[in-house]
């Protein structure tokens, strides 16, 4: 084993304590030690944990706890070697036993069963009593016999974990979705806690040490115990609103001895907390609201109230610091334990450093747990950014940051942080962006698990007397399908509506880059349209859904992020044609039943497809179905 030289230290005459647990000066307030933790850090309850069955709580060594075990693999060249070629098997499968329809899959040996069957796996002594204390407080289950205690083992396995097929509380699924919260909440707090427990412990074994050793005392490499710097969870989250409502049950399931104050509440509330804003509504919804005072604001679909109803911003990022008693919000990056952040401020951080407008944000060095929360909601605001932060995490920092260089892990050194950083990805549906990222830049060496789901045949939300046509045209290869899906735009679809002398017609589109290559092709021919894109201001908008309503203009272009984030209803549609199916289901039926309102029996529904759109195709006739109509031999399929 590798050891290294004790610089004797020379030990101020200051009265300090050294004890198990802690140092204090003599004015009682607490004081920065070389490791970077301030001495206010919690004491150590670290000879015992508890590892959980379904029956009681065992107490056992801190030596079989899997953060030990995960941080303390040095990994060889062979397997540096091995995870640097990106080549995943999923190898195994276990059923899911919350969801009929889902699957567990994942890479190297199977050791998910006894995860999901039982809680079996440690939680620090003080996180465990609290967090049942807290279920009881709220009417939950306990713990250990509740079966969504199967995602804290699951996580606290430290392997990467994708899984897109939770219903998220915008949907109804509020259970879940804060059980999956509470699970993924406790083991960041357990990774936290147990690395400044480490920390202290090592500390005091050092100066305890360098009282009485002589300076020629060699330590072994088991002082090696942290990062270039000392954040080590980051969050990440799509708006502020569900940022508020995850670290506000964060500070709920942190022990109450380590809450005795929470610092900046106040503001932290009033950043986070609910700001209507008057941009967002358009013209008639301002009409109603201010013209009208027994008019209430045109009302949107619950699911939209509920994920949009508070505080929407995008662009935040908060530091998080626990001390001995109490919780730091807004602490500075580089003396946090945990980041909360949305993607979009991030990238907008690391954009500034490559620009020169800032210094560095080596804060994300060291980062040992990232969670990636509604990555859904993530992917409709724009993927790269979360794609760019997971890229350029784990890197090695441009200074020092006053770390100890002899106390940093030596797979640190060796720049093979990323093969350590455990990536969590949680959201309601995947699509190909998420599934490359968790590819691409998640190399966990523990291995990987995700859920595959089957779906089912959901129709039911569709207008039930419309007959909605699916087009499949084919298509080779990935870079050839927007070419592809134009062409078959152009010449199949495009002239049986170009003479249309009615008007009604609605074309939905995906993504913004198709948008713009169909409006630039209606350009080229002169034809009558207007425009509700991604970044259409609302008094254009207003404008535009009158044109389209009085039949000036009769063909409209609708794109999906500006239904999903605006929810504009459009009156006046009789032709509907789906130029690319929506990403997110629960908007195919609410375009689809635009067309209810329309004074015409002939009003009709046209879908175009590939296979390469499986993932969207699936999500919304179904897998059965879906296959059948990707592997038929007839391109066009009849659905009502």
């Amino acid at each position: 084993m590798k050891r290294r030289k004790l610089n004797k230290k020379v030990v101020d005459s200051t009265p300090h304590t050294i004890s198990n647990t802690e140092y204090w000066s003599d004015d009682g307030q607490s004081e920065v030690t070389e490791s970077g933790y301030d001495s206010e850090s919690f004491a150590l309850d670290e000879e015992h944990t508890f590892r959980l069955d379904a029956h009681s709580a065992v107490k056992t060594s801190t030596q079989e706890s899997s953060f030990l075990l995960h941080l303390e693999k040095n990994l060889s060249d062979e397997e540096v070697e091995s995870l640097c070629k990106k080549k995943w098997k999923y190898r195994w499968e276990v059923p899911s036993l919350d969801l009929s329809n889902c699957k567990w899959v994942g890479t190297g040996d199977c050791c998910l069963k006894d995860m999901l069957d039982s809680s079996t796996r440690d939680v620090k002594q003080s996180l465990y009593k609290h967090w049942l204390e807290v279920c009881k407080l709220y009417g939950g289950r306990d713990f250990p016999v509740s079966k969504h205690s199967s995602f804290f083992n699951i996580f606290n396995s430290y392997r990467d974990v994708l899984h897109c097929n939770k219903k998220p509380f915008y949907l109804k699924g509020h259970e879940e979705d804060s059980n999956i919260m509470d699970a993924y909440l406790m083991h960041s707090l357990n990774h936290i806690f147990r690395s400044i427990d480490l920390v202290k412990k090592n500390d005091t074994k050092v100066a305890k040490l360098q009282e009485t050793a002589e300076s020629e005392l060699l330590i072994d490499d088991v002082v090696r115990d942290r990062g270039f710097t000392r954040p080590k969870v980051l969050i990440l989250l799509p708006i502020r609103h569900i940022a508020l409502r995850v670290v506000k049950r964060l500070i709920q399931l942190t022990p109450q001895a380590s809450k005795v104050n929470v610092e900046f509440m106040d503001r932290f509330l009033e950043e986070f907390g609910y700001q209507e804003d008057e941009a967002d509504l358009d013209n008639e919804e301002l009409k109603l609201k201010i013209g009208n005072s027994k008019s209430q604001k045109i009302s949107k679909p619950s699911d939209y109230e509920a994920l949009f109803g508070g505080n929407s911003d995008d662009d935040f990022m908060i530091g998080i610091k626990f001390t001995r008693k109490s919780i730091r919000l807004y602490s500075d990056f580089y003396s946090s334990d945990m980041i909360v952040a949305s993607p979009l401020a991030l990238r907008e951080k690391i954009d500034k450093v490559w620009a020169k407008k800032e210094e560095d944000f080596d804060y994300l060095s060291s980062i040992e747990v990232t969670i990636v929360d509604h990555a859904d909601v993530i992917a409709m605001q724009n993927w790269e950014h979360l794609a760019v932060v997971l890229e350029q995490s784990n890197r090695m920092p441009s200074k020092q940051h006053g770390t100890d260089i002899m106390r940093i892990r030596k797979w640190q050194l060796d720049g093979h942080a990323r093969f350590y950083r455990q990536t969590i990805v949680l959201g309601h549906y995947v699509n190909p962006d998420i599934n490359s990222s968790f590819n691409n830049w998640c190399v966990n060496y523990q291995g990987k698990d995700k859920v595959v789901a089957v779906m089912p045949d959901e129709f039911q939300y569709m207008v039930s007397i419309l007959v909605q046509i699916y087009e499949r045209f084919d298509v080779g290869s990935i870079a050839d399908i927007d070419d592809i899906r134009l062409a078959h735009f152009i010449n199949k679809v495009f002239p049986k509506i170009k003479d249309s002398e009615e008007g009604g017609i609605m074309i939905f589109i995906s993504s913004y880059f198709e948008f713009v290559r169909v409006r630039n092709f209606l350009k080229s021919q002169n034809a009558s349209f207007c425009l509700l894109g991604d970044n259409t201001k609302p008094k254009d908008v207003s404008r535009a859904r009158n044109w389209f309503i009085q039949g000036k203009h009769k063909i409209m272009l609708y794109t999906e992020r500006l239904l999903f984030f605006r929810r504009y209803k459009i009156r006046g549609v009789r032709d509907l044609i789906i130029y690319s199916l929506p990403e997110r289901k629960e908007l195919y039926p609410e375009v689809v039943n635009m067309l209810e309102g329309a004074n015409n029996s002939n009003m009709s529904c046209t879908a175009l497809f590939s296979k390469l759109d499986w993932l969207r195709l699936e999500r919304i006739v179904g897998t059965a179905s879906a296959r059948r109509m990707v592997t038929s031999d007839k391109p066009v399929f009849v659905l009502c």
